[in-house]
């Protein structure tokens, strides 16, 4: 069904726009080895749940629910993040994709797991934040995704259909989001979790960003 032409594209984050994953994983280590004398995580399996979360609940499971400790964890973890951010750069193609969905009219927004504090040093010193319209981060929501919170919440402060919004993101988690917001869901083959965010089922799969575009209506 043809809803019309795409009025806003809104994206996730860490492993759609910024390639942040060592970041992510070596910040939590050096935390985990600061707080609790141990590494964490320290398996693959370990690794693959801890990024797809948002930092508050990523401190509460490792902190296996105390509230004294997680906020110790969060403490710790915010300079050391700081401490390797210049490593998070944004995904080839990713700031002249923006410019070209800036140039040709559609708005432009983000939807993300990451704290505030980081998305907003991020977005400045990688150069995106000057082409967003809205943005809403992890700790702003009461759910964090798969749950659509942050995506709706987006979507309706840009004004747009969401049926006439792509809503583009890396892991399952995005997906889920996208599709329970209504918008149309691209996952990116690029990100930490190719493979699970293709079998929620997205309506796109991208391999690079500028091929985001021909799906946006902009032409290549």
């Amino acid at each position: 069904m043809d809803n019309g032409p795409i009025e806003a594209v809104v994206f996730d984050w860490d492993g759609t726009l910024v390639d942040s994953r060592a970041v992510l994983v070596e910040a939590f280590q050096a935390t985990t080895e600061e707080v609790l004398g141990r590494t964490y995580p320290s398996t693959h399996e370990e690794t693959e749940m801890i990024i797809q979360l948002r930092g508050e609940d990523a401190f509460a499971l490792i902190a296996e629910g105390d509230a004294e400790l997680a906020q110790r964890i969060a403490t710790a973890f915010h300079p050391q993040y700081v401490l390797r951010a210049e490593r998070a750069q944004p995904f080839p193609g990713t700031l002249e994709t923006l410019q070209r969905l800036r140039d040709a009219g559609l708005k432009i927004g983000v939807a993300t797991s990451k704290a505030r504090v980081r998305l907003d040093l991020e977005a400045e010193r990688t150069g995106i934040g000057k082409f967003l319209d809205e943005e809403i981060s992890g700790d702003e929501v009461k759910a964090a995704k798969p749950d659509p919170e942050s995506v709706i919440e987006v979507i309706r402060r840009l004004g747009t259909d969401p049926a006439r919004t792509l809503f583009v993101g890396d892991g399952p988690n995005d997906i889920l989001a996208g599709q329970g917001a209504g918008a149309v869901t691209v996952a990116v083959s690029f990100g930490f979790h190719p493979e699970e965010a293709t079998a929620a089922g997205p309506d796109h799969v991208i391999e690079a960003m500028p091929e985001l575009l021909p799906l946006a209506g902009v032409a290549e």
